[in-house]
Parts: C-alpha cells; structure tokens; sequence
C-alpha cells in the first residue's frame, strides 16, 4: 500500500510538471529554498529526542528543502516541495522526501481547494515548520509539536476565508491519508525472550512501528491586527502495517497493581482511534513584547499504549532590533503513566523476570515532561538568522523521548541542552 501511494503521489507530481511545461508561455513559475545548519549537545549519556547526547549532533536540527511553484492562471496553480533531512523511521539515514506535491484551485478570493500531497493545518506553525527563519526559537517545543497523529497526508483539503472589518477568519478542512507514519520505541535490554520483541534481533536500542494513518480534521483561525488565534479538533484512525510484531503478550498482573489481570502490549492491527483537540495564540502584548502559546489534548481509543495524553507550552519574546531573546515553559504528560509504573515496577513473577518486564514497559509510548528554554535569535537580514538556546528538562515517571540506558529508566533526569543553529532562506 505504501509503494502504491507513493507512486500516486510521484504520478502526480509528473502530471504537474508536465502541463507546465506544455504551456511554458502562460506558465509563471518560483523557486524558493530553505535550511538550517543546527548543532545540539547535553551534558547526558542518554540520548534525547533521538540524536542529543554528550557527544554532540547536527543531525537533530539539520534540514535542507528547496519548493517550486507554478501559477497557471489565476484560478490555478501547483507545488513542489522536496527536503533532506533526517529518516523519520531510522536514526542512522538520511532522506530526500517531497514533502509537498498538490495542485491549487482558487474559484474566487475567499476560497481555495487543494488535492495531493499536503501538511495537515494544525499547530501555528504546522505550515513552515521546516523554515527556521519563520520562528524565533531554535527548536518548536516537542512538548506540542510531536502530538500530531501524522504531519503530512496525501488527500485533499478547503479554505473558507471571511473577511470582517480589519479581521480575516480562515476555516481549514482536510481529510487523507499517510502511509508513512511511524512510533518509535527503544528497548533498554536485550531480550531472549519469546515475546515482545520492539528490535528483530532482540538486542537493545530503537525500533520503528511503521503506520497506517487516516486523518480528517476542522481548524478555525483569526487573523486580527497582528495577533492570532485558532482552534482546531482532529480525528485519526491508525493501525500498524508490516514488520515483526509487537506481541500479543499476555502479563498477569495480579490484585495488588490495581488496573486488571491481564496487559496486552501490543498494537497487533488493532485500530487506534485518536481525537485531538488544539488551541493556539500569538499576541502582540506592545512594546516590542509578544507571548504565543498552544495547548493540544490528544484522547485515544483502542489501545492503553497510545500516548492519550496533554500538552502545552508559553512563549514570551521581545524585539530588540535584530535580538529576539525568549523564554518558553512547555510540559507534556500522558494518561498511561501509572500502568507504565506498574508494568516496569512489578515484583518478577514466577514465569517472568525483570528484563522481560521492562520489555514490556518499552512496548509503551509514555511522557512525564517539562522543560524550560531560554534563548534567543539574531537575524542577519530578512533571510537568514542565527539562533542560540538553552534549555533544561525534567523528567517524571518516564519519557519517551530519552532512550534509557540498559536496566536504567527514562524517567527522574534533569537533561541540559544546549543548541546553535544557522537558518537561511533563498
């Protein structure tokens, strides 16, 4: 299914270049590119969002994309957009992608359709979160940012623009899918036992879940004198496809944990069902100081290992010519966190031992997070800025985004981060 929808998804973007090039005369065409050289360390061995340690990495924060747009006439037009950058579903390859492949229609001013490849219109930022130079921080909180069931969708999607007065009220609508979606997940220990294996060969380190995912969503934004506000609800369907599964695995938990005799930690095709909940805002507040923020509630059905979780963060910014210094708290928490204690903390039954249950512990994708962020950015022109930042993260009971070390835990660390990064367009 997914070489098929990629497929689809390169048939048109053919298509797409191919009338423009059949009417190369009437055909107005713009090449635009971006990227960010970005540097990230910690004062941690363990590794956090998949590639900050120690040791140091590019690979966090690097991206290169390049977008090409072509107006055929005024109601219709097209774009590509293809960037290279870190695998979603492997932390040792790097990948060319296209990111966007669709083609517009705009009948009238105040409304516009679209169908192919597209971004899901969710966070303020959902739009251009690859480009550096459209934000001020070094990094969109992961706290929010990671909570979309997919990012891209191939399908199609409507705009509603009303203008009132000296406001403009934007309704998003879209419905697709992604074939490309994935959860990743890391065992701490090797496992010799049957089951659940997250690595084929049983041996510490990550794994990718690889997903189907169909999406459709509402997103309602107000434009109004430099300030804005949006609200949006979201609904996706995902199960798993291919790969070595993660169970079933049947746990006998016993009276005293209180949640059930029995555990299954697998997604094992079962349908997931996800409700998504947004609220966002930007606000000049005068006086060169703005505060943005966004709050997402993510609910699940169908399985107690989804992230059913709550999220948000609050930026406070303040220009000073070229400087842009900000401030940020963000925390990000889910519903699973006391069967995850219950699973990684209880007492070895007869049939089990302690590395199994972690095991199954890993099999879950769980987050007890808060971080502070102080930074700032320097814009060289209105094309590039060079971005600084520290930022401090505590961890609870576990999170997800740090990959514990063998037979230790994710949770109760404190993680500095410390990032510079260069961000350009063309």
């Amino acid at each position: 299914m997914q070489k098929r929808l990629s497929n689809r998804v390169h048939i048109l973007a053919c298509l797409l270049l191919s009338s423009a090039s059949q009417s190369a005369h009437a055909v107005d065409y713009s090449l635009s590119g971006y990227g960010t050289i970005g540097y990230a360390q910690s004062d941690q061995d363990n590794t956090y969002q998949r590639f900050i340690n120690k040791d140091g990495s590019f690979k966090r924060d690097t991206v290169l994309g390049a977008q090409l747009s072509a107006r055929f006439n005024p109601e219709w037009s097209a774009t590509l957009q293809a960037k290279l950058a870190p695998a979603a579903d492997s932390d040792q390859d790097v990948k060319a992608t296209l990111s966007w492949a669709f083609l517009s229609y705009r009948p009238t001013d105040d409304w516009l359709f679209r169908v192919g490849k597209l971004r899901i219109p969710f966070y303020l930022n959902s739009e251009n979160s690859d480009v550096g130079t459209t934000f001020t921080s070094a990094r969109l909180p992961v706290e929010v940012y990671s909570t979309a069931a997919t990012v891209d969708f191939v399908g199609a999607s409507f705009a509603k623009t009303w203008l009132v007065k000296d406001s403009e009220l934007i309704l998003d609508g879209y419905w697709g899918k992604a074939n490309d979606a994935s959860w990743r997940l890391y065992a701490r220990d090797p496992n010799t036992s049957p089951a659940p294996k997250l690595t084929p060969d049983g041996q510490p380190g990550e794994y990718f879940a690889k997903l189907n995912t169909k999406s459709g969503g509402l997103r309602l934004s107000l434009n109004q004198g430099g300030d804005t506000f949006l609200a949006g609800i979201h609904r996706a369907e995902t199960t798993q496809r291919g790969g070595p599964s993660l169970g079933p695995a049947t746990y006998v938990l016993g009276p005293d944990f209180g949640i059930g005799d029995y555990y299954v930690p697998s997604l094992d095709a079962r349908k997931i069902t996800t409700t998504t909940a947004h609220l966002g805002a930007s606000i000049d507040l005068g006086h060169g100081f703005r505060t943005t923020g966004e709050y997402v509630r993510r609910k699940n059905s169908g399985s107690t290992l989804a992230p059913d979780s709550k999220g948000f963060y609050l930026t406070l910014q303040k220009d000073l010519g070229s400087w842009t210094p900000y401030l940020t708290y963000a925390r990000l928490t889910t519903k699973n966190r006391d069967l995850y204690q219950a699973v990684n903390n209880a007492r070895p039954l007869a049939i089990l031992n302690s590395t199994y249950q972690r095991a199954l512990a890993d099999t879950m994708v769980v987050y007890d997070q808060d971080s502070w962020t102080l930074g700032t950015s320097y814009a060289l022109n209105r094309k590039s800025k060079i971005k600084a930042e520290w930022s401090v993260v505590q961890t609870g009971v576990a999170s997800s985004f740090v990959d514990a070390p063998p037979g230790g835990e994710s949770g109760d660390l404190h993680i500095n981060v410390f990032s510079l990064s260069y961000s350009f367009t063309f």
